[in-house]
């Protein structure tokens, strides 16, 4: 059994292709039904990061200080039992009954497999796999794009590449044009036809996220510059951008970062951070995104709203906790107002983001040491455990 999404949103997620094509709601109540990747429009796709490793391997991402570290990153570690064993490996970290828990490797084929399967049979897309700057040249990453195209093509799945960039800085911008061309001409295009690698128009798509998210880090003018050498690249990709939830206000605001945005064929706003329950999500649908839904329509773009499952930084920032999951209501409800707009897609943050507890799938019981942590926050969690 999949521990990932209810029924209810599953039926959901069916009705985002009724306004696509006539077909799609019947084709889509098969699981088993190839993912037309020929298209964009009307997909639902969770941003996939494929970060966790076997200490050893660099950074883990397991722990708050990467490979060496002894404090977990994650509140909440997710269920490994569908997993092989050989993916698995045994850590110190101490679960509720006491006993030691078992972490995964995303890099392995096993666990990429699994989340393909899982995909399959809920209907889900695919994914927008992040290439994070600054780690190109890391062949665990490159191995994961292997296998990602592996699964994606075995269970009739979509992918595409993300870059994000919020290891950019305006500060060291020396290279990074030709970095990111590089890594485009030499690892993304091959990838490119594969069956199962999202396209629009004929062109391959890629996301460049990160611009004007951190305006002290990243300048406008190096954002064109990103833009424009990608966009020129061969092959000639479909650019999805990645922004910030409010970046309709930077026509006012910040007008040379909204030149580079309207200069992108799909735009889509990170909500991230813009809302943490189903009263303030309503409040930012209703004065911002449907707004933003309208001014994307007269550029001649793409909206493609994110969405989340909620979040907990209780070990990353020391005791916190917000983004409450509400037994799955506050995912639901996002979902529903997104489809009223008829978005071009829609994003799900994120499909394996267990260091900030977004992952939009069961999660797995508290992971903490020592087991005293975890008392004081086990009722508030408890919903946390339930499908999204």
């Amino acid at each position: 059994m999949s521990p990932f999404l209810s029924t209810r949103i599953t039926v959901a997620l069916l009705s985002l292709a009724s306004w696509v094509n006539g077909e799609a709601i019947v084709q889509k109540q098969s699981s088993h039904v190839v993912v037309d990747a020929t298209s964009l429009e009307g997909k639902f796709l969770y941003g996939y990061q494929g970060f966790f490793r076997r200490p050893g391997q660099g950074n883990i991402h397991w722990t708050l200080s990467g490979s060496g570290g002894t404090t977990p990153g994650p509140s909440t570690p997710g269920d490994v039992e569908q997993y092989p064993q050989e993916c698995l490996f045994p850590t110190n970290f101490i679960l509720p009954s006491g006993a030691h828990a078992s972490l995964f490797e995303s890099n392995c084929t096993g666990v990429v497999d699994t989340h393909f399967r899982w995909m399959q049979e809920n209907s889900i897309d695919g994914i927008l796999v992040q290439r994070f700057y600054g780690q190109f040249d890391d062949k665990s990453f490159l191995q994961l794009l292997q296998q990602i195209r592996t699964a994606a093509e075995k269970y009739g799945r979509a992918f595409a590449v993300e870059y994000d960039l919020s290891g950019v800085s305006s500060a060291r911008f020396d290279g990074v044009v030709s970095e990111l061309l590089d890594d485009y001409t030499n690892h993304i295009a091959p990838l490119v036809s594969s069956s199962s690698y999202l396209h629009h128009q004929g062109r391959p798509v890629i996301e460049l996220w990160g611009f004007g998210i951190n305006k002290a880090q990243l300048n406008a003018a190096d954002c064109a510059s990103i833009f424009h050498a990608l966009r020129s690249a061969n092959p000639n990709p479909y650019v999805v951008l990645g922004v910030q939830w409010d970046w309709a206000y930077d026509r006012t605001n910040h007008p040379d970062y909204f030149s580079v945005y309207t200069q992108g064929d799909v735009i889509q706003p990170w909500s991230v951070g813009a809302y943490s329950d189903i009263a303030s999500y309503e409040q930012k649908y209703r004065d911002n995104f449907v707004p933003d839904k309208a001014l994307a329509d007269r550029l001649g773009m793409g909206y493609a709203p994110s969405i989340l499952a909620g979040s907990s930084s209780r070990n990353r920032d020391q005791g916190k906790m917000f983004g409450d999951r509400y037994n799955g209501t506050f995912y639901e409800a996002q979902l529903k107002h997104q489809l009223d707009m008829k978005p071009f897609f829609v994003f799900g943050s994120m499909f394996d983001e267990f260091p900030e507890s977004k992952l939009c799938r069961a999660y797995g019981i508290l992971l903490s040491e020592p087991i005293e942590d975890q008392k004081e926050i086990a009722n508030t969690v408890a919903d946390m455990r339930h499908p999204i």
